[in-house]
């Protein structure tokens, strides 16, 4: 195999390592994000024993709906979404109570372990392919509408789960429910219309519900950021003023 195809299926791991290094967090996360990436590739062994075993069983259906959902909705995005929301869990669990301290941290362990399991991913289907030049052109897309994407919005329910005191069992389920359902409806649109015939209306359909499938992906991404960046813009507007208010009592003492 020409290495090529290679290089560029890794291409989405640099640029969103770059990313989660563009929120400049302190020295302390580094350990908490290596650590996830590495958790994140460890579950892609039960993963793939998982998925091994549920299309297995989808291939014993007749029903184009009923197989399509068995593999791409239980055997993907259910089984792939649990075992990624395992390794954050442990992640969290692991640097809780010395560096993991407010929702972007949680965020960031979140999206390591999406990384990790991302590079996984996107290598063994390059390799897998009958044509990995396109394989890994096409794995290009899951630097904006990919595990990382959705592990942001993981993460950002988790934060409000773990952290939180308010809501915590909504969020709880939110956290694990809007990944599985977002990952659910783009595999399961995807399976179908590549499956019919290209110019049925079925075949545009489900293209269609794919590519809404795609700007749920964009979507969540964005609101988790911009909720991120509103919450790091008011609390660094509460430590200006708490430093403000301590250098006032400071000098009406002296």
């Amino acid at each position: 195999m020409e290495t090529l195809p290679l290089l560029i299926s890794i291409v989405p791991t640099v640029v969103l390592l770059a990313l989660v290094g563009a929120f400049r967090f302190s020295s302390q996360m580094l350990c908490v994000i290596w650590t996830g990436v590495a958790l994140g590739v460890l579950v892609c062994v039960p993963v793939y024993f998982m998925e091994t075993v549920i299309e297995g069983a989808g291939d014993q259906l007749a029903g184009l709906y009923e197989k399509a959902f068995v593999q791409q909705v239980l055997g993907a995005a259910v089984s792939e979404e649990l075992c990624i929301f395992i390794g954050f869990l442990l992640t969290f669990k692991l640097f809780q109570t010395t560096r993991i301290q407010k929702t972007a941290d949680v965020v960031a362990a979140a999206v390591a372990v999406a990384i990790g399991f991302t590079t996984i991913e996107n290598v063994t289907a390059v390799l897998a392919s009958e044509t990995p030049m396109s394989a890994s052109l096409n794995r290009l897309l899951s630097i904006v509408a990919g595990h990382a994407s959705l592990q942001l919005v993981m993460g950002y329910f988790a934060a409000k789960c773990l952290l939180g005191d308010r809501n915590r069992l909504m969020f709880g389920v939110l956290m694990l429910v809007v990944p599985i359902g977002v990952h659910g409806w783009g595999d399961f649109s995807e399976s179908i219309f590549q499956a019919v015939d290209a110019d049925s209306p079925q075949s545009q359909q489900f293209f269609s519900a794919w590519i809404f499938g795609i700007f749920a992906y964009l979507v969540g991404a964005v609101i988790v950021l911009f909720k991120l960046r509103e919450e790091s813009a008011s609390s660094t507007t509460v430590e200006a003023v708490s430093t403000a208010n301590d250098e006032a009592d400071a000098g009406s003492v002296s």
